[in-house]
């Protein structure tokens, strides 16, 4: 039986040379390798900021550099590092209560149970939201911030509801304390530097222990009944006052007239016997006469006889008769 050589070709040729088979293999690795390394080099060195995102550069885990604005970014490949940080995402954090799995609620009483000013109990579910304002901050200042912020939150509203009466946060004065928790939790995270900007602080809600929850709902309910007669006593305010005000003004008007009409009269009387002053100084017999004849008339107007009485004999004559009254 004849040996066959592998290698020999179908037509009887020789196999070609083992070395330059070896050399070409080598060639070609060596340009995949090659490829390949050129590629994670490429791959290494770029990266994307998205709108709404920064890029904090860190160079063998030393900070260089934060990258803000947007598009396809280019580091030192191996020696640098790209931490990629949301900073227009509203985050929430929420406090008393968890979400589970089916979409239910579980209570946490060790963070919503807390004491009122007059050392009340109260249980309060409270939810923050937060931005990232500072990436920098965010990642090297505390080695946890989510776990600080939810430590200094707990905090800020314990100390802000210790700070006020149980009416206060059951009733009206909810977004006052609000609004006092926001700023008191910006103060913290600003002396923190953690690089967060507190967006907003929201009460979710709020109410008694179970043990006495029956008659604080007594007093809300008395609280509300107030309010509304309060507010049916300003609405019929609201209606008599201004009818009050107008007959006030009216009053007003006419007391005004009044004293208007007695001062001109006045003044005229003061005219007219100032004229009569100034004509007695001038002709005092006739003035005399005249006045006198003017007293007769208005004090005897519709007179019809006049008597005469004798100073001598006492009797009374009818010296003349004047039908129609007494003319000058």
């Amino acid at each position: 039986m004849e040996f066959q050589n592998p290698f020999r070709r179908p037509d009887g040729s020789p196999p070609p040379d083992r070395s330059k088979v070896i050399r070409r293999m080598r060639r070609y690795t060596l340009l995949i390798v090659g490829l390949i390394a050129a590629a994670v080099l490429v791959f290494s060195s770029l990266y994307t900021v998205n709108n709404g995102e920064e890029a904090v550069i860190t160079r063998w885990g030393k900070y260089q550099s934060t990258v803000t604005s947007s598009g396809l970014q280019f580091k030192l490949p191996f020696a640098d590092t790209a931490r990629i940080v949301n900073v227009d995402q509203v985050r929430r954090m929420v406090f008393g209560a968890r979400l589970n799995s089916d979409g239910s609620y579980s209570d946490i009483i060790e963070e919503s149970l807390m004491l009122t000013q007059e050392e009340n109990l109260v249980n309060a579910d409270w939810v923050i939201q937060y931005r990232i304002s500072n990436s920098y901050n965010w990642l090297f200042k505390l080695d946890d911030p989510e776990e600080t912020l939810h430590s200094v939150t707990q905090s800020a509203y314990r100390r802000v509801t210790a700070g006020h009466p149980l009416d206060d946060i059951l009733t009206n004065r909810k977004d006052d304390m609000q609004r006092e928790i926001l700023s008191e939790l910006q103060d913290i995270c600003d002396k923190y530097e953690m690089g967060i900007e507190i967006t907003a602080v929201q009460l979710q809600d709020a109410a008694p222990p179970e043990e006495v929850r029956d008659a604080f709902l007594d007093v809300t309910r008395a609280i509300e009944d107030k309010n509304a007669k309060i507010n049916q006593a300003r609405t019929y305010a609201n209606e008599k006052l201004p009818i009050a005000r107008g007959e006030a003004a009216a009053a007003l008007n006419g007391a005004e007239a009044y004293r208007e009409q007695r001062v001109n009269e006045a003044e005229g009387a003061a005219a007219r016997y100032k004229a009569i002053e100034e004509e007695y100084q001038n002709q005092p017999d006739i003035m005399r006469t005249r006045l006198y004849l003017e007293m007769i008339r208005e004090v005897l107007p519709k007179i019809a006889n006049v008597y005469f009485v004798d100073p001598t004999s006492g009797n009374l004559l009818e010296v003349l008769q004047l039908e129609g009254g007494l003319s000058e």
